[in-house]
């Protein structure tokens, strides 16, 4: 019995250690120094030729959207999956309506409304990130995008998303790391659910890309260590765009 309690009070401090530890790294995380997100990068305008069909192109999501660790707007991933979408013939039009600090519930309240009234004839979606570190519930991810998708689905919208990206962040420590980035995946899981179930075509970003990052993390990321650099949102144009080229095809002869 002695020795019983003797574990039982082990566990006990392992656990309460290891909450410490969780809370010591929370703090840290939230006080470091991350990238400004203002004044934000003006993102947008028209890509491909001059005489080739028209193509509204929207995006909405968070930072990452609005091109936080780009050098410059030529740099943020939605320009670069425009002018990839132009050399397929298209003359787009891009609209970027990406806020940083967005959750899910955001872009559905915020950015959803602003989309539908330039009438898209393609949107991307990529979030997450946010609903991540911020612990949102899961089926609360799960029932905004299916909201986020059907409003759009009404416009004739051909839609395509991108939950949460590989989470394990080089601005975290480990065992937060860790935690982040398993915690990243059940909300990417989540969007997943509302987009297949609706028969909407998803991006698995983070199994497209998480190599990259966590083997080349200076190049990757930027200088923040939690925002994708250049480098990063080409890697993200890389593995977005091939979806979008199936979803939207080339422009009628």
């Amino acid at each position: 019995m002695r020795r019983l309690r003797r574990v039982a009070f082990g566990l006990v401090l392992a656990a309460v250690a290891f909450a410490g530890l969780i809370g010591v790294e929370v703090a840290l995380a939230v006080h470091r120094h991350y990238l400004p997100t203002q004044p934000p990068l003006k993102v947008g305008g028209s890509f491909g030729p001059a005489g080739g069909r028209p193509l509204t192109f929207v995006v909405m999501g968070d930072s990452t959207a609005a091109g936080v660790g780009a050098s410059d707007a030529a740099h943020a991933y939605p320009t670069l999956l425009a002018r990839r979408l132009g050399t397929l013939g298209w003359r787009v039009h891009l609209s970027d309506l990406g806020i940083s600090g967005a959750r899910t519930r955001d872009v559905l309240i915020d950015q959803v409304p602003k989309a539908m009234a330039l009438r898209p004839e393609l949107v991307f979606v990529g979030i997450g990130a946010n609903d991540t570190t911020h612990l949102t519930n899961l089926g609360s991810v799960r029932e905004d995008m299916g909201q986020i998708l059907d409003q759009l689905n009404r416009t004739g919208a051909t839609a395509v998303v991108a939950g949460a990206p590989d989470m394990h962040a080089a601005a975290f420590l480990p065992p937060l790391r860790e935690i982040s980035a398993w915690r990243g995946r059940h909300v990417a899981a989540a969007i997943a659910d509302a987009a297949r179930s609706r028969h909407v075509r998803v991006v698995p970003l983070a199994e497209k890309t998480s190599d990259l990052f966590s083997d080349q993390p200076n190049r990757y990321y930027s200088t923040d260590g939690f925002h994708p650099g250049p480098a990063g949102y080409q890697a993200w144009a890389n593995a977005i765009f091939p979806v979008l080229e199936q979803a939207i095809g080339r422009p009628p002869a």
